[in-house]
């Protein structure tokens, strides 16, 4: 029993480091799916940013008609065209930040995947270091006991 424990501190280092690993990678997957995520509530709100746009436009016009001005010309063109610019440029600012939040999301996740490898490597090392260590108590003390016989 006395022999398996030094072997257990060993072990215990290699499962931490395990440990490690798989939390990084379990890290790096949620916030990978976060990211995705973010793409689709991007999305989203593009979608909804454009049929806004679209109704807009066409109440604009349906304005214009009625007020007696004829639809799509002149003034009236250029403020349904100042809509479509408006709306276009909510729609790349949208995607904008969708891609900023997915972006930073995944590099979150490459850093936990990043960690976790450390994380095996140091539990590696670690093991391999208490191992040695092992052995040079163990080959002391073997000298040590030969002398007092």
């Amino acid at each position: 029993m006395a022999q398996a424990l030094p072997f257990l501190a060993v072990a215990g280092s290699l499962v931490q480091g395990v440990g490690g690993l798989m939390a990084g990678e379990s890290r790096r997957d949620a916030a990978y799916a976060q990211a995705q995520e973010e793409r689709r509530a991007a999305a989203a709100d593009i979608r909804q940013v454009r049929e806004e746009a679209r109704s807009a436009i066409g109440e604009q016009l349906a304005s214009q008609v009625g007020n007696g001005l004829e639809g799509g010309s002149g003034t009236a063109l250029d403020a349904l065209r100042q809509s479509q610019i408006e709306a276009a440029l909510d729609v790349m600012e949208l995607r904008r930040q969708g891609i900023g939040r997915s972006r930073a999301l995944e590099r979150e996740g490459d850093l936990a995947r990043r960690e976790g490898r450390f994380a095996l490597l140091s539990g590696v090392l670690g093991a391999g270091s208490k191992y040695l260590g092992q052995q040079s108590d163990w080959a002391q003390a073997r000298d040590g006991a030969g002398e007092g016989i």
